[in-house]
């Protein structure tokens, strides 16, 4: 399967270093934009299957991880210096500490039991030189290429993309706290999309206007403009003014 040609941005890895935060910044997000266009292409183009539903159980399990790392975080700033002057104090800070390590315990687990899942992946090192920007791409690239794949074109680039190349695009998403820009339309319920920001909901206009005439708010704002819009109708009548 080949998908329509587009500009995708993907980043030259391996460039001239950085010369200002900004610049570093920007490259950071190209590299981002890239993995999750690449997941978010593959994974509407090979919807029903059993691929398909293999990634997805991984990048839920990631988001996951990363929702148990950001309680882990704020329980282990919320005890930071913390010590009790009376015994019930003591104590209950004591308890507090027992369930953070349980949770720390439990994150360890699930975290082993994900790479253990991610073996089943296996990559390798590659280098990639381009003679119009005399610089050098680095990445990881599919040992064994599984499941369905498709093709990406950007201008004079081909991207193959199958299974193992979508799965170490969330892993680094996930790495950098950006697993969000992978994410499902939230009105249709069908299709992915690369959300550059955490509001980024829908993957059309069209969804998005769907979702917000569905809303209490839209309705009621709607409800609000039509009485209004009586009022002024009654008001012009009985002034004697005709409107058109």
């Amino acid at each position: 399967m080949v998908t329509k040609k587009q500009k995708t941005g993907f980043i030259e890895a391996i460039a001239p270093h950085p010369k200002t935060q900004t610049e570093l910044k920007r490259r950071i997000r190209s590299m981002s934009h890239s993995d999750a266009f690449l997941a978010v292409a593959w994974l509407n183009a090979t919807q029903g299957k059993p691929a398909n539903r293999r990634v997805l159980a991984i990048r839920q399990e990631l988001a996951d991880l990363a929702d148990a790392r950001e309680t882990l975080r704020q329980q282990r700033r919320a005890l930071q210096g913390k010590r009790g002057q009376s015994a019930p104090e003591i104590m209950g800070l004591h308890a507090k500490r027992v369930t953070l390590a349980e949770l720390q315990e439990q994150f360890r687990k699930r975290h082993n039991v994900l790479n253990v899942r991610l073996t089943r992946y296996a990559h390798v090192p590659a280098l990639a030189y381009s003679p119009e920007f005399a610089i050098w791409r680095f990445g990881m690239v599919p040992k064994r290429p599984s499941g369905p794949q498709i093709v990406i074109e950007d201008q004079s680039l081909r991207v193959r993309i199958n299974e193992s190349s979508v799965i170490a695009a969330l892993c680094r998403l996930a790495a950098n706290r950006e697993l969000h820009k992978v994410r499902l339309c939230e009105m249709c319920g069908k299709r992915w999309r690369v959300s550059e920001r955490k509001i980024d909901r829908f993957c059309t206009p069209k969804c998005r206007e769907e979702f917000y005439a569905k809303s209490d708010e839209y309705r009621e704002r709607k409800a609000a403009n039509q009485r209004k819009y009586r009022e002024g109708l009654k008001r012009a009548r009985a002034n004697g003014v005709t409107l058109r």
